[in-house]
């Protein structure tokens, strides 16, 4: 278990090395002076060449990316047009998607899982149709219309629900009343294609010759389906919610804006429009190291569902 773990970990790190220097690499592909942007109107020769010097823009690039990884390591990730910490900034904003994206998983869990081992178990009859139609419908359903008809009926009809804005975690239940439609449009798309991998996952599982043999046992329905094909089956959807966890984050920018949330996936926008270079830079580091620990979070769980994965990985 111990190798296998470090291999993993030794292979994320790999990974968070070389994401660095495209981060990097990336960043100063754009197109524009970057000192021009960060001086804003004022376009002194002598200025902008007071900015490069600060930022260290007049330095040869090997130099520059050794000087921001080594601060990066250390939690600096500069300062951005405003003269504000960078880090301090995403330390804020963070916080409030990671609180939406987990919301939409666990909507998305408690949903599409049950569904899809219904779907499987009643194969061929009207429960099945009925689930695998109601997830192509939402899968169908664009995040911002969600968004917006949600916002009209429960919000300016209804009066239920509050149209955005964020309160705090200190406040549990606003908090829960603002983030429970931003939620539920994210929540929705995820459901739907757990319930489909899900329903996938399980027939596959319940027509082995294991489960046959269990069956042939006389094991109970509940302990063939919950305790034998259940576990094999959570293989595949432990790597669509890893995935989706992307397309999560990805979908939290438009559903931010139309909810009026001041969270990461806001403030990406905002800087991209800005052209603030710094913040750029170390939003997206954040989103790539993000990345990487949600696939070494998944390939961990798998070890634990299957040990065969680990046992495997240990001899590789």
């Amino acid at each position: 278990m111990g190798s296998f773990v470090l291999r993993k970990v030794g292979a994320a790190l790999i990974v968070l090395f070389l994401s660095s220097i495209l981060v990097f690499l990336g960043v100063r592909a754009l197109p524009g002076d970057p000192a021009i942007a960060l001086g804003g109107e004022n376009r002194d020769p002598a200025v902008l060449a007071q900015i490069r010097h600060d930022y260290g823009l007049d330095r040869p690039v090997p130099i520059q990316y050794v000087h921001w990884i080594g601060h990066a390591l250390r939690g600096d990730l500069g300062t951005d047009s405003r003269g504000l910490s960078v880090a301090h900034t995403i330390v804020v904003k963070l916080p409030i998607t990671l609180e939406l994206a987990s919301l939409s998983v666990l909507l998305g869990v408690l949903i599409g899982i049950p569904v899809g081992i219904i779907s499987a178990v009643r194969r061929g009859k009207l429960s099945d149709y009925t689930s695998t139609t109601t997830a192509l419908v939402a899968l169908s359903v664009p995040h911002f219309w969600l968004g917006l008809m949600m916002i009209l009926v429960f919000a300016v009809n209804l009066h239920w629900l509050p149209a955005g804005d964020y309160v705090s975690v200190s406040h549990p239940l606003q908090n829960l009343r603002h983030m429970l439609m931003p939620a539920i449009v994210l929540g929705t798309g995820l459901a739907a294609v757990l319930a489909r991998q899900m329903r996938s996952a399980m027939l596959e599982s319940l027509g082995t010759d294991y489960i046959r043999t269990a069956r042939a046992k006389g094991l109970s329905e509940w302990s063939v389906v919950c305790k034998h094909a259940l576990r094999n089956s959570l293989i595949t959807v432990t790597t669509v919610i890893g995935l989706q966890l992307g397309a999560l984050i990805s979908g939290a920018v438009i559903t931010e804006a139309i909810f009026s949330i001041a969270g990461f996936g806001r403030l990406t926008v905002e800087s991209i429009q800005q052209r603030d270079y710094a913040l750029i830079q170390g939003i997206v580091l954040v989103a790539a190291s993000g990345y990487v620990l949600v696939n070494l979070a998944v390939d961990l769980a798998y070890s634990f569902l299957n040990p065969r994965i680990r046992v495997a990985g240990s001899r590789a």
